[in-house]
């Protein structure tokens, strides 16, 4: 079953329209209430002002995906969902929505799997070695993950189970999913920052992913 791109959204939304996922709180409206959640609405069409993040590889940051970005440039041209660290503005994670897939091994009616690819940033990455709060302060300046998520509709809350580097200055080429528990990703990989920047050639991998509980890649082909 190929990935189904831009088009994997309106598959989770119809999982969680299915399900019964759109949350109705009863209850007379709070004049407190927090701002309903943009990104939310737009990715999964649910209203709520919990907020979708991403972990960062210390597993103790997040950061919440807050604006819709787009970039259009010789080597990627995608929609983009981005965040800041909080308490470190260098760092910043821009989720690929447009290759969110959703996975069908989930028992739970209640519950949909998912896995997007995701760019962490460091926009700082030598001076800010001695003052970053990461336990892993030499994050490069570009790496791409990949991440295993579950939304929860009863709750609207997305939790990150699980992230796989799969490669520093890298660019995404495409997803495949078998339909039971196998994905495929294709990048294409530089040597360095300066390489991607000058467009200069590049090699192209194959990483393969059993998908269960966790992500463990079981193989790595370079293509070309």
């Amino acid at each position: 079953m190929n990935v189904l791109k831009s088009s994997s959204i309106i598959a989770l939304v119809t999982l969680i329209t299915l399900s019964g996922c759109q949350y109705a709180d009863t209850r007379l409206e709070n004049p407190l209430k927090k701002e309903q959640s943009k990104v939310m609405q737009k990715l999964f069409n649910i209203e709520t002002d919990r907020q979708f993040y991403i972990t960062f590889p210390d597993h103790k940051n997040q950061v919440a995906l807050t604006e819709f970005v787009g970039t259009n440039d010789s080597q990627d041209s995608k929609p983009y969902v981005r965040g800041v660290l909080a308490d470190n503005k260098n760092y910043s994670a821009s989720l690929d929505y447009s290759n969110i897939t959703a996975l069908n091994s989930s028992k739970d009616k209640n519950i949909v799997k998912f896995i997007a690819p995701y760019t962490l940033t460091n926009s700082n990455a030598v001076s800010d070695e001695t003052l970053s709060t990461l336990d892993n302060p030499n994050l490069p300046s570009n790496s791409l993950y990949l991440g295993f998520f579950e939304l929860d509709s009863n709750t609207n809350n997305i939790t990150q189970y699980d992230q796989q580097l799969l490669g520093k200055y890298s660019t995404l080429t495409a997803i495949s999913y078998d339909g039971q528990d196998t994905v495929t990703v294709t990048i294409s990989q530089y040597p360095t920052e300066t390489d991607q920047n000058k467009n200069i050639r590049s090699s192209f991998h194959d990483l393969t992913f059993k998908v269960g509980d966790e992500m463990t890649l079981i193989e790595n082909v370079i293509v070309e």
